[in-house]
């Protein structure tokens, strides 16, 4: 089993060496490929092969510190989303009593006091308009 893992690791290295060739075509657009062309072309992978790399110790732990901020900073963001401001509380509360009161059988009442008019199917979508405003936004 050992022998097996150190020949997967040992291809796949061998696999992600792959050669970069460069050339300049008839219109002087220049271009770059891993497959070499047919035309002529400049293997320039050596030139590239350690560019913009950094294994030092002190650069990976200068990439730990950076995602440790980055996950704590994102914790505390869900955290403050997870708690519900006052007014979103107050929304929830009005909500809730909202659904109640048009719960069954009712009378809807205007703001000068008058009887409104609603039809059973009106009113089944306010309940269902609540019902969905509830589960969306209150918790409890």
């Amino acid at each position: 089993m050992k022998m097996i893992c150190i020949f997967l690791l040992l291809s796949i290295s061998v696999m992600a060496d792959a050669e970069v060739y460069r050339w300049v075509d008839k219109d002087g657009k220049t271009h770059f490929s891993d497959n070499k062309p047919k035309t002529a072309a400049e293997d320039i992978t050596a030139k590239i092969k350690k560019q913009n790399i950094d294994t030092s110790t002190q650069e990976h732990q200068k990439l730990e510190e950076i995602f440790r901020k980055e996950n704590a900073a994102d914790r505390e963001f869900k955290q403050q989303q997870a708690q519900p401001t006052e007014e979103q509380l107050q929304r929830c509360k009005k909500a809730k009593q909202y659904l109640h009161n048009i719960d069954g059988r009712v009378q809807f009442i205007d703001e000068q006091g008058k009887m409104v008019n609603v039809t059973e199917e009106e009113r089944k979508a306010r309940v269902l308009e609540t019902r969905t405003f509830i589960q969306k936004n209150c918790k409890n």
